[in-house]
């Protein structure tokens, strides 16, 4: 399944998600290093592909690879399990897109609650999730390595939403 989407925030370029790919990982894995203190494996990108709901973001004129998305779904669940964008295309709103993305796509599966991990300290990050309505529901102590940190816990309940 592929999403055309317009985005202003880039010279008014096109940007596709689609379904991740295998071809997709060395991309995936040079992001993973270059924004992350302890990056996933390519064995942990092969298990989201097999899961069926790891997607990438992509700049149409040059097939860029700028972002991309990965989760589980259990029942009406999911678990948002990594969320990354290009240094260099941060703060134009294409998190923001991932993030509307998968929430939209889920929902068309009656998916109704959507939980993730966030470093403490990832400030971006957890006004990102709280823009669309994620709450903090707990921490996991020492939960991240590279630095050690706690990870908060973040919910986004759609059946209590107004």
């Amino acid at each position: 399944m592929e999403t055309t989407i317009k985005n202003n925030g880039i010279s008014n370029n096109l940007m596709t998600i689609r379904e991740m790919l295998v071809s997709d990982i060395p991309h995936i894995m040079n992001m993973e290093k270059e924004l992350f203190t302890l990056p996933w494996t390519k064995d942990m990108f092969l298990q989201e592909i097999h899961t069926q709901h790891a997607y990438v973001l992509l700049k149409e004129d040059d097939n860029l690879l700028i972002g991309y998305v990965c989760g589980w779904l259990m029942l009406d669940e999911f678990n948002i399990t990594n969320l990354a964008v290009r240094a260099e295309f941060q703060k134009m709103g294409l998190g923001e897109m991932l993030v509307k993305f998968i929430i939209g796509k889920l929902l068309l599966q009656k998916c109704f609650q959507f939980l993730l991990e966030v470093r403490e300290s990832n400030m971006p990050a957890i006004k990102l999730y709280a823009k669309f309505g994620f709450e903090i529901i707990g921490k996991r102590k020492k939960y991240y390595n590279h630095p050690l940190e706690d990870a908060l816990v973040m919910q986004l309940d759609m059946r209590k939403l107004p």
